[in-house]
């Protein structure tokens, strides 16, 4: 339904869902690339942790070691 008290240019502000996210000059939320994430998988046999970002599948730390969770 459309809200006759919005124009196109409070769009930015219409989401609830959106606040509290980065927002651009224009007040637009901000996008950011899943790999921008940090995945939080450690190594379980030498602790290190994963460097691809956030992501699915295995897991690879900083020496190419792959793993998967279990």
């Amino acid at each position: 339904m459309i809200d006759p008290t919005h124009s196109i240019g409070d769009a930015p502000n219409m989401n609830e869902a959106t606040r509290g996210l980065e927002r651009d000059a224009a007040g637009w939320p901000s996008l950011r690339a899943a790999q921008d994430f940090d995945c939080d998988g450690k190594n379980p046999t030498s602790g290190r942790s994963c460097i691809l970002g956030h992501h699915q599948g295995y897991h690879r730390d900083e020496t190419g070691a792959e793993w998967l969770d279990d």
